[in-house]
């Protein structure tokens, strides 16, 4: 048994062949972008042909979110089996739905929040977890699911069959509540899917013109005036605290705050018609601020100024007109650039994980990420930053759905939550932190990529390394198949880089996932994948150390990897695996 906490689990809480399925489903990711960016299907509308490519992928990414959306609210729950033959969704899909499982808690409280999530939230307990996420993605769509699809969607269920038809984004005005029809992309810019969006309400009474901002002022202000009879109606980003406990009172508490503000307090006699009463308090606050977000910002930071770290959250899930409380575009591409990691790792190559010697990789993996959970329950403050290897453990756990929840809520007694972005600084003390709390805990280095161990900030620190090695080295004997070591990398695709850091280039907005991606990609690559590429610009690089052998600054005196703990007792036969680690059992 695998011991975290004061737990010990039956087994491993997730298998090798789900570790796996989710390779192929990557793969198939990785695949349907390639064929985006590079145009390589025929049926990509000619003005998304003469795009770029990186918007030519968001542009596809916001069509997947759309057909995402238009699933979730055609659900029913019914049997697995059914679920899989009738109501499986297309690859894009899955690519959205894929990246918002990897958020849990955000995840959890939107399909305990939203109406439209009921059904999802059904399936999560029941049939989620028994979903072979890798064979779905390999096998082809058979007729029955490809024609309920489009029953159930008004959707063709190829995605790029839909793209013919899926040119309009259906909205509401944010001030007379007029069904508006805009384009996804436009000759001027300004569709739905590009960055300078706006569109001119059709009502000669009204014409507002539409936009980002007003659109996240009617999505916040119908969520704060919705009725209040059950206990699941509370705000965005309040139902779980930043170590992940679950509060529901702390929720509604938040709620009654703000609607009992001098912000957001009804000002007018109240209506005896509730649906009246409703829309007339709606219509109060998008009028005192203007349908201005920055000025409903402002009014709601002042209303929760004793709640800082609930404001942030809040905020960060109100900045567009989506249902959701996270911005799926930017959670897509942030997994894109696991992915990208995965592949250069080579994992993602077809059948690599079938011969015994690389399936050990594997089996690593999941030893190494039960340990990661073990030292989340050991330390409840700590916010663990994973290495790919063990972060493509966490991703197949997360994949579960409830069952993911359930897991925490045993082993360590809260969500171990899967931010979507970390900031520079706050994602470096982190880091240093983890390292530190790996080796205190199981005296073996958590990173073996041939990364100095953290002391500045991250970047600085990656940057550094590719130039020269600084303070005393020490030559560890790694217990890890070579090939795991680069592996063992920090998983970055959540940073978002500091925008006054010259050497990164400037960037308009901190948080801006595709300006991030080039930087992060370039950064996210382990030391030794790096370097055969760094040398030219590089040429005081550090002279290649011996096969099977890490620079580590974190000891003075060299350390053996084994066998301690977490790999005491470990076999490398790829058809036995003696899980006991940690602790000795």
């Amino acid at each position: 048994s695998f011991e975290i906490g004061s737990q010990k689990t039956p087994g491993p809480l997730v298998s090798i062949a789900q570790v796996k399925g989710h390779l192929r489903l990557l793969r198939a990711f990785h695949n349907l972008r390639v064929i985006v960016e590079e145009c390589k299907d025929h049926r990509i509308p000619t003005f998304a042909a003469q795009m770029d490519r990186d918007s030519r992928w968001m542009w596809f990414i916001t069509l997947a979110i759309d057909r995402f959306e238009r699933w979730v609210k055609s659900l029913k729950f019914v049997p697995l089996e059914k679920f899989i033959n009738k109501q499986f969704p297309p690859i894009d899909v899955w690519m959205v739905w894929h990246a918002y499982l990897l958020n849990p808690c955000w995840y959890e409280e939107d399909c305990e929040r939203l109406v439209i999530l009921q059904q999802l939230r059904l399936l999560n307990v029941f049939v989620v977890s028994s979903i072979d996420v890798g064979k779905l993605a390999r096998n082809q769509p058979s007729a029955s699911r490809v024609a309920a699809w489009h029953k159930q969607t008004g959707s063709f269920f190829d995605p790029f069959d839909a793209m013919e038809e899926l040119t309009h984004k259906q909205m509401e005005c944010p001030r007379c509540r007029t069904r508006v029809f805009v384009p996804f992309v436009n000759d001027n810019g300004t569709g739905y899917s590009e960055q300078q969006f706006s569109a001119m309400c059709p009502l000669p009474g009204c014409r507002l013109k539409i936009t980002k901002g007003n659109l996240a002022v009617a999505k916040f202000v119908r969520d704060l005036t919705e009725s209040e009879d059950g206990s699941e109606n509370f705000m965005a980003g309040s139902l779980f605290f930043g170590n992940g406990k679950r509060d529901p009172r702390r929720a509604k508490a938040i709620k009654d705050q703000l609607t009992q503000s001098s912000q957001f307090c009804r000002k007018s006699p109240q209506s005896s018609n509730q649906r009246i009463a409703r829309l007339d308090w709606e219509k109060e606050i998008k009028e005192s601020t203007g349908y201005s977000w920055p000025l409903l910002k402002d009014a709601i930071v002042v209303a929760l100024r004793d709640q800082p770290e609930a404001t942030t959250r809040i905020l960060s899930a109100y900045e567009d007109d989506s249902p959701f409380s996270i911005n799926l575009i930017s959670a897509v591409l942030r997994q894109g650039i696991f992915t990208k990691r995965i592949d250069e790792l080579g994992w993602l190559k077809p059948g690599i994980f079938k011969e015994g010697d690389k399936l050990q990789l594997l089996e690593h993996a999941l030893l190494r990420y039960h340990c990661f959970l073990d030292l989340a329950a050991a330390s409840p403050n700590l916010m663990s930053v994973p290495t790919l290897d063990i972060d493509l453990i966490w991703h197949s756990h997360q994949l579960m759905g409830g069952r993911y929840g359930v897991d925490c809520d045993i082993y360590i007694g809260r969500r171990v939550d899967h931010p979507l972005t970390t900031e520079e600084a706050i994602l470096s003390r982190a880091l240093d932190d983890t390292c530190r709390a790996w080796q205190s805990r199981f005296h073996i280095p958590y990173m073996q990529c041939g990364c100095p161990a953290p002391d500045k900030t991250l970047f600085e620190r990656l940057i550094r390394i590719l130039r020269q090695y600084t303070g005393t080295r020490t030559r560890l004997q790694a217990s890890l198949h070579p090939d795991h070591l680069p592996a063992t990398h920090p998983s970055l695709h959540n940073a978002v880089l500091d925008p006054e850091r010259g050497a990164f280039g400037t960037f308009g907005k901190p948080a801006h996932p595709q300006r991030d991606e080039k930087d992060l990609v370039r950064l996210s690559l382990p030391l030794g994948v790096r370097k055969k590429r760094s040398r030219k610009t590089d040429p005081e690089l550090p002279p290649q150390l011996e096969e099977g052998f890490v620079s580590e600054k974190m000891t003075e005196e060299p350390v053996s990897l084994g066998p301690a703990p977490p790999y005491v007792g470990y076999e490398s036969d790829a058809r036995r695996m003696d899980t006991r680690y940690m602790h000795v059992i």
